[in-house]
């Protein structure tokens, strides 16, 4: 009988240990991965590209600085609130997409380029919304005319060609096959604001100009070989600084960028640029000039 108790107690003992182990594996274990490109701790040139599209459409009042804290976790909150997405605080692929970073899928919005757009253009011009050229530049006066044919045909006035707006246009065979893929709407969205920022009032090929300084940058190993790192880098970029990255991107710009990202380089691969006019480093004015293109000096350096 003695024997038989310590025989069920050491059973017992076990069971007992198992499920006290088991309870620890589940309590310690690791929450499962959320599929999303940033979150609530993220850091790094992508965290920089979602706060610098919440600044511009104004849910976002902090600093571009990659870091995402609680500020950029509310921004994101009251967009996707204000988007009919599910309200998680993480940016994931319809977050994103929304934002107008990375692919698209089947919608088309500011910033977008290829035949899609023209076909849109085209059918916008057609029933007289539209009066630009069709170049495939989703810019501000396709986003317009796409608001007056939402509006006009009882859709949410956006300036989104989605899947209604889209079938509405007759244009529901429209994929994301559709939009250029020289390179990705971040790459273009990203060039074309410091494009913008950085050769306000300039000619079209001295944006051009100044794009192709930007990818120069990623292609040398003197600079961070990705888009992000070389506009975000301290100090390389006055208007990151001034407030004028922040400002609405012309739209010769975004045809300065996809031109850009195509392969453009009017300046020969100059790695610098300045204006002479405005400049205050007597470094930069030691750089041999190359060629000028309206008020900016180019220089392959040193």
């Amino acid at each position: 009988m003695i024997q038989r108790n310590a025989f069920l107690k050491g059973w017992i003992a076990l069971i007992l240990t198992v499920a006290f182990l088991a309870g620890l594996t589940l309590f310690f274990a690791p929450p499962p991965t959320v599929d999303a490109l940033s979150r609530n701790g993220s850091r790094g040139s992508e965290v920089r590209q979602i706060q610098t599209a919440l600044k511009r459409q104004g849910y976002y009042k902090g600093s571009v600085d990659g870091i995402y804290g609680s500020e950029t976790e509310r921004a994101v909150r009251s967009f996707q609130s204000a988007k009919g997405l599910s309200v998680d605080g993480i940016c994931g692929t319809e977050t994103l997409q929304a934002l107008g970073i990375g692919g698209t899928g089947s919608s088309f919005r500011r910033g977008s380029t290829g035949s899609g757009v023209k076909k849109i253009q085209q059918k916008l011009k057609n029933w007289g919304y539209y009066s630009g050229s069709v170049d495939g530049v989703f810019g501000s006066e396709t986003e317009a005319a796409v608001k007056r044919f939402q509006s006009k045909n009882g859709l949410s006035a956006d300036g989104i060609c989605g899947v209604k707006t889209l079938a509405a246009m007759g244009l529901s065979s429209l994929s994301a096959s559709a939009h250029s893929t020289s390179a990705n709407n971040g790459d273009v969205y990203l060039l074309a604001r410091i494009i913008s920022a950085e050769a306000r009032g300039e000619s079209y090929r001295g944006q051009v100009a100044v794009g192709a300084v930007v990818m120069n940058r990623v292609r040398s190993s003197k600079f961070p070989n990705t888009l992000a790192g070389v506009i975000y880098q301290k100090g390389a970029f006055t208007a990151v600084d001034d407030g004028q990255f922040d400002k609405p991107i012309a739209d010769s710009a975004y045809r300065a960028a996809r031109e850009v990202l195509a392969g453009a380089d009017p300046t020969g691969g100059c790695l610098y640029y300045y204006n002479p006019a405005t400049a205050t480093s007597s470094w930069i004015f030691s750089l041999p000039t190359k060629m000028t293109i309206g008020k900016h000096r180019f220089s392959m350096g040193k």
